[in-house]
């Protein structure tokens, strides 16, 4: 009798185990898609604000106000559906963006240059947080601690990095070559670009081979900043902090890799654009 009490509750307990355990995988994966859909988003308001820029720095804004772009269609899509799969506690942040988002793809013909690289700018931090708020609720969860300290160190070294990529960004703007002291600026905010980079970079569980960030930054070195064409210099400076802002995000993609392989979630690859970038892969290899 003893042994068929003691057999019942280990069976009982063995079942609670595996279901508590069915249930915390199943809470972690669904936490994961979600910031898959959050980093496909900022995937697509990168390009739109890309898109954005060329219309407005050539004046053609105005020509597609009747005829919404693509990515904002597809921006709208996969935004409601997020909203759709958020955690209650989560709602009113996703409104919040929803509103933000809303205004943008509907306002940007009538801001500047400089005002739509801002605007989308705070769009993407919000996402950010989002992704952050959701990666650090998984992490307690699990109760990885070096996995959670690791992500802590991170996270900050991001966010700098994003903010001197719009610095650069904004000194580019008003970047004219003859002004001494905005050559200077422009090479002081690559210089601390290139040290953010290279922080998140060997903070990878796989650390990306230095000279990825190397011949990223040789192509800021190779752009001459003494060109009598201003607007051809901004072209380039501007094509060069697409690079950066690309190396920036798979890097960080490189560390929400490093979670998901850790805690045994599934993370599909997300597109990459061309140039010298990194690639979320086991390998880090760089695209040629």
């Amino acid at each position: 009798m003893l042994f068929i009490s003691l057999f019942v509750g280990f069976a009982l307990g063995l079942g609670y185990y595996i279901y508590h355990t069915r249930q915390s995988n199943s809470l972690l994966q669904n936490r994961f898609n979600q910031v898959i859909g959050l980093r496909q988003l900022i995937h697509l308001l990168r390009f739109h604000r890309r898109q954005t820029h060329l219309l407005l720095y050539s004046e053609r804004a105005n020509a597609v106000v009747e005829q919404p772009l693509n990515e904002s269609l597809a921006i709208q899509n996969l935004l409601r559906t997020l909203i759709s799969q958020a955690e209650q506690s989560q709602r009113p942040m996703y409104r919040i963006l929803m509103k933000r988002i809303t205004v943008l793809l509907d306002e940007w013909p009538r801001y500047s240059v400089q005002r739509n690289q801002a605007v989308h700018g705070k769009t993407i931090r919000h996402v950010l947080y989002l992704i952050d708020d959701t990666v650090t609720q998984s992490l307690l969860v699990t109760d990885k601690e070096q996995l959670f300290k690791q992500y802590q160190s991170v996270w900050p070294i991001t966010l700098n990095a994003i903010d001197s990529l719009s610095r650069f960004r904004h000194t580019i703007y008003n970047f004219t070559p003859n002004s001494l002291a905005m050559k200077r600026e422009l090479r002081l905010h690559s210089q601390i670009l290139r040290r953010r980079l290279d922080q998140m970079s060997i903070l990878n569980s796989e650390p990306v081979s230095p000279l990825i960030v190397e011949s990223l930054f040789d192509q800021f070195e190779k752009i001459d900043l003494d060109n009598s064409n201003n607007a051809q210099s901004k072209e380039q400076l501007y094509h060069f902090s697409q690079l950066v802002s690309e190396t920036l995000f798979n890097l960080f993609d490189l560390v929400l890799a490093d979670i998901g392989k850790e805690i045994s979630v599934r993370l599909p690859e997300l597109p990459i654009d061309g140039g010298k970038v990194v690639r979320l892969s086991k390998h880090n290899q760089a695209v040629d």
